[in-house]
């Protein structure tokens, strides 16, 4: 994330929060009695929160955030 510029680029930073939420997350997740089902939450959780913030922002949303479901 420091090497982005500060201005501008502001979906790539949105990109870059997620994914670095999701480093612990999958962490902790190796030390889990069931570490597949806690590394998707994990996932879901961040991605979730990735498109709420992509829905924020008066600009085109990242195209997965437009999927529902299992999809």
């Amino acid at each position: 994330t420091p090497l982005l510029p500060r201005t501008a680029f502001a979906h790539l930073r949105r990109q870059a929060a997620a994914l670095d939420a999701l480093r612990p997350r999958l962490n902790a997740c190796c030390h889990h009695h069931s570490p597949l089902p806690c590394a998707r939450r994990a996932w879901t959780d961040v991605l979730d929160g990735f498109c709420t913030d992509e829905f924020g922002v008066k600009t085109r949303q990242f195209h997965c955030c437009r999927r529902h479901g299992t999809a």
